[in-house]
């Protein structure tokens, strides 16, 4: 996507455009059938495959690496850390209550906590943990229930939601990716996306 696009799609309702999470509420609206996709527990822990990615790719950065603006819409990696890890946070009480309350907007506000590198990658480690900790104990519940999800931005299956999050991860990571390899930051050893089935990003990294 260009700089200065949202990066979540958009559905225009009276002429005025609304993020959506996933596209399979474009299809839902449409009357369409969403076709079958992998199973609620893979896509969750490819997510936290990611996740992990991110982490090892931002601990050895300096703050000041972490709080440069990138082509990402003029947006830090401290930035994209925040956005990318606090959806993970909220994911764990969204089955349960059915409410994924996620508002990026509140982004600037979370990371002006983050005054060092320890912090940001502290951040990222702690929901990382809290994530995988719940998936480890709570992925056998996928199988049999996949319980409708509201949201500020519609609603759709907790299957779906978990889906938009690994796409979100994964759009965000290449571009982490793309502005270390831009730095000449040592990329050996890190989480390659091609590894992941059936995730269809976009041509356009930024």
């Amino acid at each position: 996507m260009a700089a200065g696009r949202p990066t979540l799609p958009s559905l225009l309702l009276d002429g005025v455009a609304s993020p959506i999470l996933h596209v399979s509420q474009l299809a839902s609206l449409l009357g369409l059938e969403w076709p079958a996709q992998l199973e609620a527990s893979r896509i969750a822990w490819d997510a936290t495959a990611i996740l992990e990615g991110w982490l090892h790719a931002i601990r050895p950065l300096d703050f000041e690496t972490l709080t440069q603006p990138t082509p990402s819409r003029g947006r830090s990696l401290r930035n994209l850390t925040v956005n990318v890890f606090h959806p993970f946070e909220l994911l764990p009480t969204a089955f349960d209550a059915r409410w994924f309350d996620w508002d990026p907007a509140l982004d600037e506000a979370r990371e002006v906590e983050l005054q060092d590198s320890a912090s940001v990658v502290g951040y990222a480690t702690d929901r990382y943990l809290a994530w995988h900790e719940w998936l480890a104990t709570h992925e056998g519940q996928f199988v049999d229930c996949d319980p409708e999800i509201d949201s500020p931005r519609g609603t759709l299956t907790y299957a779906n939601l978990i889906a938009s999050q690994r796409f979100h991860a994964a759009f965000h990571y290449r571009q982490l990716l793309a502005v270390l390899e831009e730095g000449s930051h040592d990329l050996t050893g890190l989480l390659s996306l091609t590894s992941l089935a059936d995730l269809r990003l976009p041509r356009e990294v930024f």
